[in-house]
């Protein structure tokens, strides 16, 4: 039994049944031209058929409007001519409105119809084999599982749809299409075509306001068609605001309901269609009908939508605001949002396979963050240590100067360095819990901001290693004196050594992290172009061939200054140091070329010239 948040009020037919009904012996056999082939469905405007039109040899569907009750047979009142019953005139509206929709996502009208033999009238229009979305959707979730890929749609499609098509070559890339797609790209792909539909028929002052499962179909190739205008309004002609509106009250937007009811806050406009097709498309993402909102400032919560991609959530969501200045103020941004939502789900499709370590940052970015803004410094202090063993000798004098400023001078570049790094990371751990829910603007500063922490930890590092080559030797000769040139030498080089290491495999760590685990789930659909990703992206790519020239050079340059440097006495602990900067240096390039070479594949991922 039908409900009342079911049904649909005042103008529209329920969804077609997804299997042909064999015409009862009562059913008529033909209409005018038109030979009746079976019974598609039934509702509170008549029946749909499948019949073949002989003239043109061709099968269409009839949608022939129910006769007032002085049409009925045995009625004493005479039989009103075509267009003064309100059937009709549904009928008529549909017809009208939909003569002009030219569009590859309508259902088309070919003609109206009026057989004074019969008494019938209607609409003759396109028959579209496949089947509607509710079926779909049912289909699809039937075993209580989440589908993982488009042809879980497909599959559906086949085991509901009512009808042979044709053999169309062009439509085969449709299928295909969706075939390659995961669930959630294509319910992306669909809902993309549906707003472009959307788009089309607003552009021409055409409102649909019966947008549901039950009014879209499928034909078998996977291509979506949007149907049933029997409620629809020419916002040319008609003001929406009058009343006179219909429409399904479990997909109406709030605002459209009001207007159902006579409430003054009523109103009816092109968000009304996209609130609705929102709703349809948290369907076919979950398998469950959401409750609409009853009032533009509802308190419902808004759909959390966990196992939903953020980036198809994110579309969903702003769809069923229910202020309708917080939507999508038109359905060509709809349309333009589910196919960037595609294309970031397509992007992070495309990632290179991960490797175990891989799979562990994509799960633990901020572990892996953390791990990669810190680590790279131990090698460079061991190195930084060493050499000042082997190179530097202090007298008592110096050593203590030396001691304690050691102690000020990590002092304050730990809680300076340190605790900068540290708060920038914890910025991007904030953003990250609160993704789910976050608006499109906070996503982009969250990216901006990931964007720029290779950047920070190389500033960072250049601040907390090269100001120590400058800054140990100058006091110490001031406070203890008895420094010449070579020493300030050393020290310079010792530092500097160290925070190339660290500088370079802490940017290019990091960048790993960030094209691997974080930068793919920053996409705003909002505002999403393949050709601005990847002007952000870009400027990380050039630094990778220089970066990675350094990690090669770095440690050798430095044994060869350590060479020059020597007052000629080559003892155990020099040459243990030569040998050990030419062994890092040779471990560092491989390192380097590797991570450059991945890194390189990651972000290759968003390269899109303009």
């Amino acid at each position: 039994m039908t409900t009342q948040n079911e049904a649909t009020v005042a103008q529209t037919t329920p969804p077609i049944s997804c299997e042909e009904i064999i015409i009862p012996q009562s059913a008529p056999t033909q209409i005018g031209e038109f030979l009746i082939l079976s019974k598609l469905g039934e509702g509170s405007f008549g029946q749909v058929y499948l019949a073949r039109q002989i003239s043109l040899g061709r099968e269409v569907a009839l949608k022939v409007t129910r006769p007032a009750s002085n049409d009925l047979e045995g009625s004493s009142a005479p039989s009103q001519p075509f267009g003064t019953t309100p059937s009709d005139a549904r009928a008529r509206n549909e017809g009208k409105l939909l003569a002009g929709l030219e569009h590859d996502n309508i259902v088309k009208v070919f003609s109206e119809f009026h057989d004074v033999e019969s008494g019938a009238r209607g609409l003759c229009l396109q028959y579209v084999p496949g089947a509607d979305l509710g079926a779909i959707i049912r289909q699809v979730y039937a075993n209580k599982q989440t589908p993982e890929s488009g042809t879980a749609i497909l599959s559906a499609l086949d085991a509901t749809q009512r009808g042979e098509a044709r053999f169309d070559p062009s439509s085969l890339r449709d299928r295909e299409s969706l075939a390659g797609d995961t669930f959630p790209q294509a319910i992306c792909r669909i809902g993309a075509r549906l707003a472009e539909a959307l788009a089309f028929a607003h552009t021409r002052g055409i409102l649909h306001c019966d947008i549901k499962p039950g009014n879209i179909l499928l034909t078998p190739y996977g291509r979506p068609m949007l149907a049933d205008f029997n409620v629809a309004f020419d916002r040319v002609r008609h003001n929406p605001a009058a009343g006179g509106i219909g429409g399904t009250i479990s997909y109406m937007a709030p605002e459209h309901r009001a207007a159902v009811f006579g409430q003054k806050s009523g109103r009816v406009d092109e968000r009304c269609d996209i609130y609705s097709l929102g709703l349809v498309l948290h369907e076919l993402a979950t398998g469950k009908r959401l409750p609409p909102a009853k009032t533009e400032d509802a308190t419902e919560a808004i759909p959390v939508l966990d196992k939903v991609p953020r980036e198809l959530a994110a579309v969903i969501r702003r769809c069923l605001d229910s202020a309708p200045a917080n939507r999508y103020q038109s359905a060509t941004e709809l349309a333009i949002a589910l196919n960037a939502a595609w294309q970031l789900l397509a992007a992070r499709r495309s990632l290179p396979p991960p490797i175990r370590a891989a799979r562990w940052v994509s799960e633990n970015p901020i572990a892996a963050l953390t791990l990669a803004a810190i680590l790279p410094h131990v090698p460079a202090t061991i190195v930084n240590i060493g050499y000042n063993a082997v190179q530097i000798e202090l007298n008592d004098a110096q050593h203590r100067v030396f001691l304690v400023l050691i102690l000020v001078y990590n002092l304050i570049a730990y809680v300076g360095c340190a605790g900068t790094a540290a708060y920038l990371i914890w910025k991007v751990k904030q953003g990250l819990v609160g993704l789910i829910f976050a608006p499109g603007p906070a996503v982009d500063e969250l990216r901006r901001r990931v964007l720029c922490l290779g950047w920070w930890a190389v500033a960072l590092g250049s601040l907390g290693w090269f100001s120590g080559g400058i800054i140990f030797p100058l006091v110490i000769d001031l406070v203890a004196g008895g420094f010449d040139w070579q020493m300030y030498a050393h020290y310079l080089v010792s530092f500097t050594l160290a925070g190339l290491i660290a500088v370079v495999f802490s940017y290019l760590s990091i960048q790993a992290v960030v094209l691997r685990a974080l930068l793919p789930n920053l996409g705003n659909p909002d505002r999403y172009t393949p050709v601005g990703m990847w002007a952000e992206v870009k400027p990380m790519t050039l630094a990778f061939g220089p970066f990675l020239m350094l990690a090669s050079a770095v440690p050798l340059t430095g044994a060869v200054l350590l060479i020059t440097l020597t007052d000629g006495v080559m003892t155990l602990g020099f040459r243990l140091l030569v040998a050990g900067l030419i062994g890092v240096g040779v471990m560092g390039v491989g390192i380097a070329e590797r991570l450059t070479a991945r890194l390189r594949l990651l972000a290759e991922v968003w390269h899109r010239e303009p």
